[in-house]
C-alpha cells in the first residue's frame, strides 16, 4: 500500500517533468549540433586557408638560398611547397567558405592562376641561375603578396564568424540553464507539494512506532506497538514487535552468560596466580640448588668424623654415665644433620630424568610399601581411590615414588592419630592427577605461600625440603603441584579442615 501511494505521487510529478525537460533538453541539443557543425566547418576553412597562407609564404625562401648558394637542392623544396600549396587549394575549393561570398570553388579558381604565375616563375629562376633570376624572384614575391592580399581577408573574415558563432553558443547555453533551473524549481515545488500529501497518510502510524523505540530505549522491553491493520507499516511493526522479544530473550541469556563468566575468570586468574607461584618457586629453587650443593660438601666431611668419634667414645664410657647421655645426643643430634645433608644433596642433585611408561597402580603401591612403617606407627588408615583404566604415565619411577612418599608422609603427620588419608589418582585429559588429602588442621594462611620454599618447616624435627624436593620432581616432568588447605577460620558450612595435594603429570613427554 505504502509503495503504491509513493509510486502514485512519483509518477505524478516525474512524468509531467520528464517530458518538460526532454523538450528543453532536445531543443537545447538541437541548437549545439547546429551550432558545432557550423563551428568544425569554420575551424576546416581556417585551417585550410592558414595553410595555404603559410605554404605559399614559404615558396620565396628556397629561391633566395638558390639565388646565394647555387645549390640546386633548393629546388626539390621549392617544387615539395608548390605541391602543398595546390593541394591545400583543392582542399579549400572542397570546404564551405564563411570568408566571402564566392563559391569554394569560384575562390580556388581565382587563386588557381596566381599559384601557377609562383610555380612558372621560380622555374625559370632555377634555369637561369643568378644572371636572370633576381627579377623572376621578384615577381615571384608580387605573386606571393597578391595570394596573401587575397587570403588575408579571408582569414580575418572566418575569425569573425567564429567569434558570432561563440556569442551564440554562450547565449544558447545561458538559456538552456536558466530553463533548466526554472523547471529545477518547478520540480522541487511539485515534489514537495506530492511529499507532503503522502507524509501526512503516513506519519500518524511511524509516530506510534516511534513512541514504542523510545520506549524499549528507556529500558521497558516489554512494550510491544499497536501494529495497523495492513500495509508496509503494520509489516515493520509487526518485526519491531519479534525484534524486541528476541532482544528480551538474548538479553535475558547474556546476563545468565556475564553471571558465570564472573565466576570463570575467577577460576582462570587463580590458576594463572598459582602459575606463577610455580615459576618463582622454580626459580628460587634453582639459586639455591648451588648453595645447598656446596653446604653438603662442606659439612659431610665433619659430620663424618664427629660420628665416628662419637661412637669411640661411646664404647668407652659407662653405660648409664652422665657422658654416655651426652653422647648419645650429640650422635642422635649428628644423625640428624647427616640426614639434613643427605636431603640437602637430593635437593641440589641435578640429573637427567629417566622416563619409563610405568603405570598408576605400580607408583601408588610402591609408595604405600615405601610409608607402611610410618602409617602403621601413627594408626593413619589410607583409603585407596585409583580410577579404572587409567594410561601410562612416561615418568622416572624412584622420583615420582619419592614425590607420593612424601606427600603421604606430610599427611601422615599432619593427621590425628586414628585418622584417615584419602589416595585418588583419574584421568584429567591431557594429564594424570594424583590427589592426596589429609583431614589435619590445615595450614594457616599466613604459611601457605611459603610451604614451597626450601628450609620452610613447622615441624620441630623438619628439614622444610621436602615439598621443594617435590616440586622440582614434578617441574622436570612437566607437570605442576597444587596445593588446597582449609583451617577453623576459613573452613566450609560443614566444618571439614586439612589439606589436599593435587599433583598433575602429563600423559605425553614435551615435544610429542
Amino acid at each position: 500500500m505504502l509503495a503504491r501511494q509513493l509510486l502514485i505521487g512519483f509518477l505524478a510529478v516525474i512524468v509531467p517533468s520528464t517530458i518538460v525537460l526532454g523538450a528543453v533538453t532536445f531543443y537545447s541539443l538541437t541548437a549545439m549540433r547546429r551550432l558545432s557543425d557550423e563551428f568544425v566547418e569554420i575551424t576546416h576553412s581556417d585551417e585550410a586557408v592558414t595553410d595555404l597562407h603559410m605554404t605559399l609564404t614559404q615558396a620565396g625562401t628556397p629561391l633566395g638560398f638558390f639565388l646565394l648558394t647555387g645549390n640546386p637542392a633548393h629546388r626539390r623544396r621549392f617544387e615539395d611547397l608548390i605541391l602543398a600549396a595546390e593541394k591545400r587549394l583543392a582542399s579549400c575549393g572542397a570546404t564551405a567558405c564563411h570568408s566571402a561570398s564566392q563559391a569554394p570553388g569560384r575562390m580556388a579558381a581565382g587563386l588557381a592562376p596566381a599559384i601557377e604565375r609562383i610555380k612558372r616563375d621560380g622555374r625559370l629562376v632555377f634555369e637561369e641561375g643568378a644572371g636572370g633570376g633576381a627579377a623572376r624572384v621578384e615577381a615571384v614575391r608580387r605573386s606571393v603578396d597578391a595570394v596573401r592580399s587575397v587570403t588575408e581577408p579571408m582569414l580575418q573574415a572566418i575569425h569573425a564568424r567564429g567569434d558570432q558563432l561563440a556569442r551564440e553558443v554562450a547565449w544558447v547555453r545561458r538559456r538552456a540553464r536558466l530553463l533548466t533551473a526554472g523547471l529545477g524549481v518547478a520540480i522541487v515545488l511539485a515534489g514537495a507539494g506530492a511529499a507532503m500529501l503522502i507524509a501526512r497518510r503516513i506519519a500518524r502510524p511511524l509516530h506510534g512506532l516511534l513512541r514504542g523505540i523510545r520506549r524499549v530505549m528507556a529500558g521497558d522491553w516489554s512494550y510491544q506497538v499497536r501494529t495497523p491493520p495492513a500495509g508496509e507499516i503494520g509489516e515493520l511493526a509487526s518485526a519491531f514487535n519479534a525484534m524486541v522479544r528476541e532482544v528480551r530473550e538474548r538479553r535475558a541469556e547474556l546476563e545468565e552468560h556475564n553471571r558465570t563468566l564472573e565466576e570463570r575468570v575467577r577460576r582462570r586468574t587463580e590458576e594463572l596466580r598459582q602459575k606463577e607461584h610455580a615459576l618463582v618457586q622454580s626459580e628460587k629453587l634453582a639459586s639455591l640448588g648451588l648453595l645447598a650443593a656446596g653446604v653438603a660438601h662442606e659439612l659431610n666431611n665433619p659430620l663424618t668424623s664427629i660420628v665416628l668419634n662419637t661412637n669411640l667414645m661411646l664404647e668407652e664410657a659407662d653405660e648409664g654415665s652422665q657422658l654416655h647421655g651426652a653422647l648419645r645426643k650429640v650422635d642422635a643430634d649428628a644423625a640428624r644433620c647427616r640426614r639434613i645433608v643427605e636431603d640437602l644433596k637430593t635437593f641440589a642433585h641435578v640429573r637427567q630424568v629417566e622416563r619409563a611408561p610405568t603405570t598408576v597402580e605400580t607408583l601408588v603401591g610402591q609408595a604405600l610399601a615405601s610409608t607402611a612403617h610410618e602409617l602403621d606407627r601413627r594408626a593413619v588408615t589410607v583409603e585407596r581411590d585409583l580410577a579404572r583404566d587409567l594410561p601410562k604415565v612416561p615418568c622416572d619411577p624412584t622420583r615420582m615414588v619419592q614425590v607420593l612418599v612424601n606427600l603421604l608422609v606430610n599427611a601422615a603427620q599432619a593427621a590425628r592419630p586414628g585418622g584417615r588419608i584419602r589416595l585418588r589418582a583419574c584421568d584429567d585429559g591431557e594429564w594424570v592427577r594424583f590427589e592426596v588429602a589429609d583431614e589435619g588442621p590445615g595450614i594457616p594462611v599466613a604459611h601457605r605461600s611459603r610451604i614451597f620454599d626450601p628450609f620452610f618447616t613447622t615441624k620441630p624435627d623438619g628439614t622444610g625440603l621436602g615439598l621443594s624436593i617435590s616440586h622440582g620432581i614434578v617441574s622436570e616432568h612437566g607437570g605442576r603441584i597444587e596445593v588446597e588447605s582449609w583451617t577453623r577460620d576459613d573452613a566450609g558450612p560443614d566444618g571439614r579442615t586439612g589439606t589436599l595435594v593435587r599433583v598433575l603429570v602429563p600423559v605425553q613427554e614435551a615435544g610429542q
